[in-house]
């Protein structure tokens, strides 16, 4: 099924009222990404992400949800500038006896909206 949706995609911060505050666990989650995360960056104005998720609760783990507390820790540890520039995710989940993660970062070029040039 495809599909064009003539709307603005709604932010999670809009999408909630009030504060929302970062968990002991997330503080904990950030901490050991960063250790775990290699020194670097990859140079470029946009990104391409590829996450493989490997999980033990597979059924019940919604694939999106894994990705933006990584995103943040990678931008936190300077491997990607802003999370904003990535333009395209690929996403894949498996089940696994073990919890992890592999993914890819790649530096990506912007291509102009092909409906802007007709």
């Amino acid at each position: 099924m495809k599909g064009l949706l003539s709307i603005k995609p709604l932010s999670i911060n809009a999408a909630f009222q009030g504060r929302r505050f970062k968990t002991k666990e997330c503080n904990a989650y950030c901490k050991a990404l960063s250790l775990m995360l290699p020194n670097g960056k990859v140079e470029s104005e946009y990104y391409e992400l590829h996450f493989r998720f490997y999980l033990k609760n597979f059924a019940m783990t919604d694939e999106d949800n894994c990705i933006k507390v990584l995103q943040d820790c990678m931008v936190k540890k300077g491997i990607i500038s802003d999370d904003r520039r990535i333009i395209k995710h690929v996403i894949e989940k498996f089940p696994s006896k073990t919890d992890y993660v592999e993914y890819e970062v790649l530096p990506k070029k912007l291509v102009n909206d092909a409906r802007e040039s007709q």
